[in-house]
């Protein structure tokens, strides 16, 4: 009896033990888990590790002279484009930044955290009742499965990108100015592997990031309105994370139409991203016009250039194309072959002043439909002016 008594007191104890350890360890996973949805340092130190060698530190010197290039690139450049596009810049552009890869990386990873940031807020926001082990264990996972996506994706496209123009979508305003940025390992290696001169190609690469800055520089509601798009994108997205999971097991048991983001959102996901489809597509197939226009003004050797770009994009591995597959980075190749041929048949139809129009307002955009259909945007365009016109009030003669 008394020995039972003695393994009963002892069990007691330890299972007791065993309880406060549980706690104890349940807090500290709470604690661990946190509420962030990514780890933005673990994302860095990722993305670095797969760069390797790639992510050396461009020298000063390198850089400043790099710089200096641009700067006088873009003085040639700006009043070509101004010309083609027909529209001013408010101020100068000769502020380019040159980047190495691992800096690109850091340039990304301010927007990525900001765009998710927004999400992390929502999440938040539809969680119910008190947080719990389960809950936090499936955070922990989540998170190192995001960690290592993300990296591997920052990686990936820090040894592709060669230009970016860029912009805090999600912090536009009036003030917001864009910075080009050239990513001079890339652009170097590329015009190496093209065999094409290496000032040429840095003056190819900057003329059509210079395009891009016209665009938002030159029509400011523009920044707006696509950080609206791009808002508006996300908060759909992280409010009914449920329902894309059960859109993505349908997705995968049987194929449909259509890209596969886009089968895994809802109608209202889908109707919002299409908008901001038909946005990138006028966006880039606007830019290569120009691109195109002011090209040969700029560099006797454009063409080649040109052509031996286009072929270098063609010409994508297996695994290239199947992460751009992946990822939806095969989409913004779509918008530059939609958005160009709008652009090339609303100019042939009528004349570049009436395509400018698009940038009068966000009721002026066309819509995706409309990119596949130039000639119902140039319609409606039309309908528009003359109902304008006729409800507009006219002068009594005394």
């Amino acid at each position: 009896m008394t020995r039972n008594a003695s393994r009963l007191g002892m069990g007691i104890v330890v299972g007791g033990l065993l309880a406060m350890g549980a706690t104890v360890a349940q807090r500290e996973l709470l604690r661990r888990a946190g509420t962030r949805l990514i780890d933005w340092e673990s994302v860095r130190t990722i993305a670095l590790r797969r760069l390797g060698s790639d992510a050396a530190t461009l020298p000063g010197e390198s850089r400043a002279a790099a710089e200096a290039f641009y700067r006088e690139a873009l003085l040639r450049i700006e009043p070509v484009v101004a010309e083609e596009i027909g529209a001013e810049l408010p101020a100068a552009l000769e502020t380019p930044a040159v980047i190495d890869r691992a800096g690109w990386v850091e340039l990304n990873l301010g927007t990525f955290e900001t765009l998710f940031e927004r999400v992390e807020r929502i999440v938040a926001a539809q969680q119910t009742g008190p947080d719990t082990a389960g809950r936090a264990l499936a955070r922990v996972v989540n998170r190192s499965i995001g960690n290592q996506q993300l990296g591997f994706l920052l990686a990936f496209l820090a040894r592709k990108v060669l230009g970016q123009y860029d912009v805090s979508l999600l912090a536009a305003g009036p003030a917001t100015r864009g910075r080009l940025h050239f990513v001079e390992p890339n652009i170097a290696a590329t015009a190496s592997a093209m065999r094409l001169p290496h000032d040429e190609f840095r003056t190819f690469i900057a003329l059509h990031e210079a395009t891009h800055a016209f665009e938002f520089e030159a029509y400011p509601w523009l920044r707006d309105h696509f950080a609206a798009l791009v808002a508006e994108s996300i908060e759909q997205l992280a409010a009914d994370s449920s329902g894309m999971m059960k859109r993505l097991q349908q997705t995968m048991a049987r194929r449909g139409s259509g890209h596969w983001l886009e089968r895994l959102m809802s109608p209202t996901q889908l109707e919002t991203f299409q908008r901001t489809q038909a946005l990138m597509s006028l966006l880039e197939g606007y830019s290569n016009h120009v691109m195109n226009a002011a090209g040969e003004r700029l560099l006797p050797g454009f063409q080649q250039i040109h052509d031996r770009f286009e072929r270098r994009n063609e010409n994508r591995g297996a695994v290239e194309r199947a992460i751009m597959r992946i990822t939806g980075l095969d989409l913004k190749m779509e918008q530059y072959e939609a958005g160009e041929r709008f652009v090339a048949a609303v100019i042939a139809a009528r004349d570049r002043a009436f395509l400018n129009q698009v940038w009068q307002g966000p009721d002026r955009l066309p819509t995706l439909a409309e990119i596949r259909d130039p000639v119902a945007w140039i319609a409606r365009i039309e309908a528009d002016t003359a109902r304008a016109g006729d409800e507009a009030p006219s002068e009594e003669v005394s």
